[in-house]
């Protein structure tokens, strides 16, 4: 899917080139792809050899199995830690806040980019909510560079709402099979 926004180099710095490709613009090769649906980030992460990760996946990365309220961490948000609230008003590259990574060293799970994950909207199976999810569709977690900080916690949710320069994706990959135990710590 092309957007014709996806040119401006404010919004994704994407143009397309003479020979019908796609060309990042000079200095935007390290930023998120944004105008993307559940769909065309499935088709890139299956051509990368890969696939979208499911909302569980995400969650786990972003909190840890120390169920942290960031991804950092319990220390509040700050400008340091994530491109958020139209502090910068685009998109930043891939990795600049490396004081808002996990301590595992996952970059970027709060700020930049929604981030579309693996299926959708529905109640968590061991909530025990009884209410309908009050929307249907491919769900984001994690914010952008325009989301408040009141909606950059690891828990926030929210539907997607279209092709916009704050949508983007991450690849996830299953572990190989092996016989070392998995550590942790």
């Amino acid at each position: 899917y092309y957007h014709e926004d996806l040119a401006d180099p404010d919004l994704a710095g994407i143009v397309r080139t003479a020979a019908g490709a796609f060309a990042a613009v000079p200095g935007k090769e390290c930023h998120p792809v944004v105008f993307v649906d559940q769909e065309g980030a499935r088709a890139y992460a299956r051509w990368a050899g890969k696939r979208l990760p499911t909302e569980y996946e995400w969650e786990i990365a972003a909190r840890g199995v120390a169920a942290r309220a960031y991804p950092w961490g319990e220390e509040e948000l700050d400008d340091g830690r994530a491109n958020f609230d139209f502090r910068v008003g685009h998109t930043t590259p891939v990795g600049s806040y490396p004081r808002g990574s996990t301590p595992e060293g996952v970059h970027d799970l709060a700020g930049n980019v929604w981030e579309l994950v693996e299926g959708s909207w529905a109640a968590y199976p061991w909530s025990g909510a009884t209410t309908e999810p009050h929307t249907r569709g491919p769900l984001m977690r994690g914010g952008s560079w325009v989301t408040p900080r009141s909606n950059l916690k690891s828990t926030y949710r929210d539907a997607w709402k279209g092709h916009s320069a704050m949508v983007g994706f991450r690849c996830a990959m299953d572990e190989k099979e092996t016989d070392e135990p998995i550590r942790f710590g």
